[in-house]
Parts: C-alpha cells; sequence; structure tokens
C-alpha cells in the first residue's frame, strides 16, 4: 500500500505526454547564463535525478536541491546488508552492482531500508567507476571529476510524514555529500522537521493532517540556500515560457524523450539582457504543460532574481520490446533505477545524455 500511495504521489506532478496544443513550438533558444550558476532540483523520483544528474555533470552544474531523494548510483548497488530477490521481467532493478546471477534487489531498497545502506561506499563509484581513482583524464560519456563538487551548494528535505523515503534515506544523501564537499556543515541545508507527507511543499501547501496552508515556501527556501542573497519572489510570466522542440535532442525514439520541452527565460537572460548573465535551475520534475505543480512558484523567483528554468521533459514512447523492465519510465520518469542500461547515472545514459545536450545548447557552453 505504501509503494501505491508514493506512485500516486509523483502521478500527482503532470506527467506523461506534454500537450502542444496551447504552444507554439520553437527552436531551444541560448540564453546567458553564467558559468557556476546551475542547478538541480526536484521531488521524489525527479529528486533522484536531480541529485544523479549535480553528481555525473558536475562541470556544469554547481548546486542541488533534492526533496526527498536517494544517494546516487544507491537504487542498483548492492550492500552487506542486502536481502535479495529473484531477477525476473516483472522486477524494476533490471541491473544490480555486486549481485550473483538470477538475482537483484528489493525495489527501492535504498528508500525503504536506509539501514541497509554502507554510506562509506556510496563514494566508490563516481570516483572509480570511469577507471580512474582519482579522475585526472575527463572522460565525456562517464562521471564528471568529484573534485568539482567539492564548492557547491546543497539543499536536502524529508519533511517527517514521508512514506515514500523512509528516515534515514535523505540523511544518506546527506552522507554521501559531506564526503564530497570542502565545508558540508555550511554548504549542506539538511530539513528534516517540517510536518508535511511526501510532497515539495510551497506556500499553499497544508501540514500532514490538516487542511489550512501552512507557508513554508519550499522552492524560496532552497533556492536562498544555493543562491546566497537572492531577493524575493515576484510575479509569474506566462509570455517567459518557451516551448521548444526537443526531437533534435534524441538519440533514440524509444527510451521516453518527449517531443515538447520547456524554458521559463526572464527579458534579461537572453543575449544582449544582463551584462552578469543569468543563473539556471534545471527543474528536473514531471512535465504537463508548464505551470502545473510548483512550475509557477520557482518561476516567481526566477523573474525578478534573472534565474531562467529549464524543464526537459521524458514521458515519450518506450520501446518495450528492448525495454521489457523499464516500468518506471513507461509510467513518464526518469530513469534513476537503471531500467534504460547499467550505465544509467553516468553522462552517456539514454536520459543523462539527452537532457546534458539540451543544457549545452541552452548554455552554448
Amino acid at each position: 500500500m505504501i509503494v501505491a500511495a508514493c506512485l500516486l504521489a509523483v502521478l500527482a506532478t503532470p506527467l506523461g505526454v506534454v500537450s502542444a496544443k496551447k504552444y507554439d513550438l520553437k527552436a531551444l533558444p541560448q540564453l546567458n547564463i553564467r558559468k557556476g550558476g546551475v542547478i538541480t532540483a526536484g521531488c521524489s523520483h525527479a529528486g533522484d535525478f536531480a541529485h544523479q544528474f549535480h553528481i555525473a555533470f558536475s562541470s556544469m552544474v554547481d548546486g542541488s536541491c533534492v526533496f526527498s531523494g536517494q544517494p546516487y548510483h544507491c537504487a542498483v548497488t548492492k550492500f552487506p546488508g542486502d536481502q535479495l530477490v529473484t531477477a525476473t521481467n516483472e522486477s524494476s532493478v533490471p541491473n544490480c552492482d555486486g549481485c550473483p546471477k538470477g538475482k537483484t534487489l528489493i525495489y527501492d531498497h535504498c528508500k525503504n531500508h536506509p539501514e541497509w545502506v554502507d554510506v562509506g561506499k556510496l563514494p566508490d563509484y563516481p570516483r572509480r567507476a570511469c577507471g580512474q581513482n582519482p579522475i585526472k583524464v575527463p572522460i565525456e560519456d562517464c562521471i564528471d571529476d568529484v573534485e568539482y563538487l567539492r564548492d557547491d551548494r546543497v539543499y536536502l528535505f524529508r519533511p517527517t510524514h514521508d512514506r515514500c523515503y523512509r528516515a534515514g534515506a535523505v540523511a544518506n544523501v546527506q552522507a554521501l555529500y559531506a564526503q564530497m564537499l570542502s565545508d558540508p556543515e555550511t554548504q549542506i541545508k539538511y530539513v528534516n522537521d517540517q510536518p508535511f507527507p511526501h510532497t515539495l511543499p510551497t506556500n499553499s501547501t497544508p501540514y500532514f493532517n490538516h487542511s489550512d496552508p501552512a507557508g513554508f515556501d519550499g522552492p524560496g527556501e532552497c533556492l536562498r540556500h544555493v543562491f546566497p542573497g537572492i531577493g524575493y519572489a515576484t510575479t509569474y510570466e506566462e509570455g517567459s515560457v518557451v516551448a521548444f522542440n526537443q526531437t533534435e535532442f534524441m538519440d533514440d525514439d524509444g527510451v521516453g524523450v518527449n517531443g515538447v520541452g520547456f524554458v521559463y527565460a526572464p527579458k534579461a537572460c537572453y543575449p544582449g539582457g544582463s551584462n552578469e548573465g543569468c543563473r539556471l535551475i534545471l527543474l528536473t520534475n514531471g512535465c504537463g504543460d508548464f505551470g502545473g505543480g510548483d512550475d509557477k512558484d520557482f518561476a516567481r523567483y526566477a523573474e525578478g532574481n534573472n534565474i531562467a528554468i529549464l524543464k526537459a521533459c521524458v514521458g515519450g514512447y518506450v520501446d518495450q520490446d528492448r525495454f521489457p523492465q523499464a516500468h518506471e519510465v513507461s509510467r513518464g520518469l526518469l530513469d534513476v533505477y537503471g531500467q534504460l542500461g547499467d550505465d544509467y547515472a553516468m553522462k552517456k545514459a539514454p536520459h543523462m545524455k539527452f537532457v546534458g545536450k539540451v543544457l549545452r545548447k541552452l548554455t552554448g557552453w
């Protein structure tokens, strides 16, 4: 029942095929984005991906806001305390690092059994998976050198009534970052005392078993930490939304990439606007038409603070013949379980590579 409830919570965020009827599809614009000003943000599976993309693309991304997320590559990593199950086509964990043949991990073991996770082992994969320790020569399709992470800022959030990410799950993300940042006490802000259910709370979100808005501004809390000194939220401007054609970024039309993505770009973020350039939020939450979920709450901060927002969208066709175990991807989710390949957390993986290509085109880097 808990798994079903968590899936319903995820699906409450707009997912699936984006409706292009109200938008004129355009080519992705190139914006004036300052280096050192890109962060990722997401909740639940999108929180997993926000964290995953930050680690792998740390030469381009400088921080992350993870609202209920599991540690990088944890979903497919076997730890000494893990209980294993028989690997079948029904399993949502088709790849396991360390499992004997014919066996795999219990689905969501890092979220439901965080006590099984050996946090001291978590940095091993990003440090060693590319065949170097430390990584000295950049490997384009692998994982960026973890040294890029050392000065990054991270906001972590787990509400006290989150039944999808049990107590300790997000703390393990904190433990992973703490082993790779230079001053984790100041660079990491971990909020775990707010009585919400599984959610990314905005000002209108009520506490668990309440109906009145609690007034907790999740987007603002995260942005004030990762972008110190930003101003207040202002207005949401529909005219700042650009729906762009994602087909030019598709290397494979069978891995769930959507045909439409979104950019929220204040005028100051275009070439010739702000001399300093804009900062950028890579918002990994589910894609319906832009403006649903918490989109507008982030956009209100973006409009008045020279911040752009990128939403590169999945929720497209998945080739079930090639990916029979891509159950979550087929529901419109990003691949954070290795359902499209055992390299899912590397830059070359289908969803990671796709988002990376969009980010490079948008920034011109």
